[in-house]
């Protein structure tokens, strides 16, 4: 199962970190990375999209259930685009 999210016009603060207070986007665990986009995806909607599979509410579901499983099998990959960066998550069961 696989998951999209686009990030655009965020800091070098976000992703690099400052000190203790704003952890790296960079050093954390695909899990905590996810968490972070899920609730900047809440406050910021114009900046940060994520979408599960194709977007049916079908896939939003089995994504729901496999995250209460083990998630050792999740990877987050980011690639730079023009303009926003591309952070896609793969869950396998």
């Amino acid at each position: 199962m696989k998951a999209t999210a686009i990030i655009r016009d965020l800091s070098d603060q976000f992703w690099n970190g400052f000190g203790d207070s704003i952890p790296s986007f960079f050093a954390q665990s695909p899990r905590d990375k996810l968490k972070t986009i899920e609730k900047l995806s809440a406050v910021m909607p114009r900046n940060v999209t994520l979408k599960v599979g194709n977007g049916a509410f079908r896939e939003r579901v089995e994504w729901n259930q496999l995250m209460r499983g083990n998630l050792d099998a999740m990877t987050a990959t980011i690639e730079p685009r023009r303009g926003y960066k591309l952070i896609t998550f793969e869950l396998s069961r």
